[in-house]
């Protein structure tokens, strides 16, 4: 456990464990995008504007993203969630799983 200790008292930490992340081909294909493509990069219509051709760039490997459109980008699936649900990082962590209170 990591505690820090605050004038006297003991606090305990919140951690993010980004390996608890769920995978990017996973997380993205239970976010309703169909994939396409057969390299690194696969494309996929963009959630994040009205999008008619797939215009969103995808790494399966590290959930990097990028719409050739509307220019939405990020590194992860966190971001990812974050951006399209609006949420902040901590809320954005827990709905993902990717983050460990410590009591």
């Amino acid at each position: 456990m990591n505690k820090i200790k605050n004038n006297g008292k003991e606090k305990y930490r919140n951690h993010f464990k980004k390996e608890q992340l769920p995978h990017p081909s996973i997380y993205y294909r239970n976010q309703g995008l169909k994939l396409k493509g057969g390299n690194e990069w696969k494309s996929a219509i963009c959630p994040f504007h009205s999008d008619s051709k797939p215009s969103l760039r995808l790494r399966l490997d590290s959930g990097g993203f990028r719409c050739m459109v509307c220019g939405t980008h990020g590194g992860d699936v966190l971001s990812f969630h974050m951006q399209r649900y609006k949420l902040p990082f901590v809320v954005a962590a827990k709905a993902l799983g990717a983050w460990e209170s410590v009591v």
